[in-house]
């Protein structure tokens, strides 16, 4: 077998089956064994799967030092997963890593090029406010929006607010009202409450739509479900044209 005779990714596979119980006997404790043995070849899977025990998420050890080492060994070796988690914990400064926007856009722009969709909505984000030492660059955040906001991941309905305001105002691309407003239907379709909102005061004001009272408390009442009454405030603060303060993504948890 390719596992003993220390072939690092049969070890991975090997230690996966063993956590999941696929054809063998299931066996964290083996199984962590096995990840230990192909991360230490340098193995970035087995590598992040180290960290996340380390993490205390996948087993019961408790280690942030030696989890964000292998996490970050796991990213230097280019696993995507591995680089947006660094990248959220250097733009938030947690899990013992100072915060570092620089840092969170660089490795952000690595994932984003591995095809992270995630780290992609987050470079709309460092481009839309100049963030970590990248310009301001609306249409480059534009680009960036445009690519995640019809794609399946859990940012895509923040991705197609943007859009929205994009289009509404004309940033990094030309001025479209129509357009923007389809956007902003599709994102508060998609349970973005700051796009709920939005479209009840849209409907309430006739702005880009015609005006619709019961369309406008239809939406502003979706748009506070889940929403706790202290947060309330928070979650109502907008501009006077409507476009939200708030808004930004958030780390999606594990991957």
């Amino acid at each position: 077998m390719q596992a003993q005779r220390g072939n690092a990714a049969a070890q991975y596979e090997l230690a996966q089956r063993h956590a999941r119980g696929s054809g063998v006997a299931m066996d964290r404790r083996r199984a962590f064994e096995l990840y230990v043995a192909s991360a230490d070849q340098g193995f970035a899977p087995a590598e992040y799967e180290v960290a996340q025990y380390y993490k205390g998420l996948s087993g019961d050890a408790f280690d942030p030092v030696r989890s964000l080492r292998y996490l970050q060994r796991a990213a230097e070796h280019g696993h995507g997963p591995a680089q947006v988690d660094l990248a959220f914990l250097h733009m938030n400064g947690s899990g013992g890593v100072p915060k570092d926007l620089p840092l969170a856009f660089q490795w952000f722009s690595k994932a984003a090029a591995g095809g992270a969709v995630v780290a992609q909505c987050m470079l709309g984000d460092f481009y839309k406010n100049g963030l970590g030492g990248a310009p301001q660059d609306h249409a480059q955040a534009f680009q960036w929006y445009k690519r995640t906001a019809t794609s399946n991941d859990r940012c895509a309905p923040k991705s197609q607010y943007e859009l929205y305001v994009a289009y509404a105002e004309g940033r990094g691309v030309r001025r479209s009202m129509p357009t923007a407003i389809n956007w902003l239907k599709r994102a508060a379709e998609a349970g973005n409450p700051i796009a709920q909102r939005t479209l009840g005061i849209a409907y309430e004001t006739g702005r880009g739509v015609q005006q619709d009272l019961a369309q406008a408390k239809f939406w502003t009442l979706k748009s506070r479900e889940g929403v706790a009454p202290h947060d309330d405030h928070e979650h109502e603060e907008h501009h006077a044209d409507g476009h939200s303060r708030h808004g930004g993504h958030t780390h999606p948890g594990p991957h």
